[in-house]
């Protein structure tokens, strides 16, 4: 094996093995987690359109130029914040978490299809389309997916659930899980 492709293969292991390792204890803690959250969370405060526009604005493009001086407007400190890779409770946390996440993409787009405004709940059903680098040949992940939103009287986010299926999206294109995960949507 070349240099690069073992080093990109160790990387992935790595990255692998942490996620497993940070994983709750017990087979309902995402579930636990997300009820305990929708219920301590603030009730929310009904937003305006530009509010919800100038979230959409923000992953789309999501750039890693513009986050370190749009985060502190756009999210509250404490926060809930889980996007199925990781659940979050800090605005520091979220930061590092989207500049990690646009660093390690070519690019991320998201179109918003639907809005629905439930109380204080925002629903946004989107397309997530990102494009990165994999052993390298540039791939196109494009998946679908439900935000669920909560906005304090400042506008701000303080609770976000996305609802996505990581292996129709980003798992699909990994060397190992890939296949596994194609084979077993295949074979339900």
């Amino acid at each position: 094996m070349n240099a690069p492709m073992t080093l990109s293969l160790s990387l992935l292991l790595t990255l692998l093995l942490t996620a497993c390792s940070s994983a709750p204890k017990g087979p309902y803690g995402y579930t636990d987690r997300y009820q305990q959250a929708l219920t301590s969370a603030p009730t929310g405060h009904p937003v305006d359109s530009a509010t919800i526009d100038r979230f959409i604005a923000f992953f789309n493009p999501l750039d890693a130029s513009t986050i370190p001086a749009q985060i502190d407007t756009l999210y509250a400190d404490p926060l809930y914040f889980n996007d199925t890779l990781v659940t979050l409770t800090a605005r520091d946390q979220l930061a590092e978490h989207l500049q990690t996440t646009a660093e390690g993409l070519n690019s991320m787009s998201l179109t918003v299809n639907h809005i629905i405004k439930d109380g204080s709940d925002v629903y946004l059903r989107w397309v997530m389309e990102a494009r990165f680098s994999l052993l390298g040949s540039e791939r196109l992940s494009r998946t679908i997916g439900i935000s669920q939103l909560r906005f304090n009287a400042q506008g701000q986010v303080v609770f976000q659930q996305d609802f996505w299926d990581s292996s129709q999206g980003v798992d699909q294109h990994l060397p190992v899980i890939g296949p596994m995960t194609r084979w077993l949507r295949e074979h339900d």
